[in-house]
């Protein structure tokens, strides 16, 4: 049977939910979201030198101050007595962005979500009114709640999650898409969805010359796509990092990247002998090297090269330890 909006009446006409027949309960909501900013707005904010002042105090304040007002922005929202409300803020330098968390706790007949929502969604807007002298390109995303309790429906957590990420990392031409090939299979065997992202140092043909997408991006199109029944392909021109294809994935168990050596991606390392004798990568980013030399770092393992059966076994451990990746 499909859930029933409670908002109607029997004639269709909106109305407020009469909760009068209820008994108070615990209620909480958290809920969250992000702001993608520019670096020069990250470090105005990080450094407290943006010129409107405190960004991240004042809209923590104005977050609250919505939990409190969201009777008043949402139609047929129930006016609550919040008896807790705070605002929190997470930086991500890796993708230049800040993330907002907002609690709001009562004893009551009718639940907290929206008062949590709203003060997520004002302490972002908050950010972007005193940053977009800075920039105004800065992107307000992915809100939505994370937990609920309380009421009839009981405890409410939202399963989403981004994909496990790995790079498979090492100097040019020493094996990295060998032992990406070499994975996939045991990795697909084992049930995972993986998606494969690879850094290119150059430019690089969208499409092969003489194919009709391929003589459409040359003749100046901005963007194209080409699908059949099975699949579909995608090219836009425009500046994009390794998070926004990441995020082009929603429904994957893991991610491979190939490249980002530099990175602070958790990384297998390709290390093949008569192309480089020693590895590169930061040790502490490193869930173990692939080689045939004797190479050897504390505490991270030493795989054979060409073994994609242990290197996928390796990561599956990780992922069933619910390591972060």
């Amino acid at each position: 049977m499909e859930p029933k909006f409670n908002h109607f009446d029997e004639q269709g006409n909106a109305i407020m939910v009469d909760v009068s027949a209820k008994s108070p309960t615990r209620r909480l909501a958290v809920a969250e979201g992000k702001i993608r900013v520019s670096p020069a707005v990250l470090k105005a904010v990080t450094e407290h030198t943006a010129a409107k002042g405190d960004v991240l105090g004042v809209a923590r304040v104005a977050g609250i101050m919505a939990t409190k007002r969201t009777s008043d922005l949402i139609p047929l929202c129930h006016p609550l007595p919040l008896a807790h409300a705070a605002v929190e803020f997470t930086v991500l330098p890796d993708e230049c962005a800040i993330l907002a968390q907002c609690t709001a706790r009562l004893d009551a007949r009718t639940g907290v979500e929206m008062e949590a929502l709203t003060g997520v969604s004002v302490a972002l807007l908050t950010i972007y009114d005193m940053c977009k002298a800075v920039d105004k390109s800065m992107v307000i995303e992915d809100i939505h709640l994370t937990y609920k309790e309380g009421g009839k429906s009981g405890v409410f957590r939202n399963d989403r999650r981004r994909p496990a990420v790995v790079a498979v990392s090492g100097v040019k031409n020493s094996g990295k898409t060998t032992l990406i090939e070499a994975m996939l299979p045991h990795l697909t065997a084992a049930g995972l969805k993986v998606a494969t992202v690879k850094h290119d140092g150059h430019t690089f043909l969208a499409d092969p010359e003489g194919t009709d997408t391929g003589r459409h991006m040359a003749a100046g199109a901005w963007g194209t796509a080409i699908f059949d029944g099975e699949k579909y392909k995608v090219v836009r021109r425009g500046k994009v990092d390794e998070n926004d294809l990441i995020d082009r994935f929603p429904d994957a168990d893991l991610i491979l990247l190939e490249g980002f050596k530099h990175s602070h991606w958790p990384k297998l390392e390709v290390v093949r002998r008569g192309n480089s004798d020693a590895p590169v990568c930061d040790p502490s980013t490193l869930l173990a090297l692939v080689t045939d030399l004797p190479l050897s770092l504390p505490n991270v393992p030493t795989l054979p090269l060409g073994d994609g059966k242990a290197a996928a076994r390796l990561i599956l451990g990780q992922l069933l330890e619910e390591v972060p990746l």
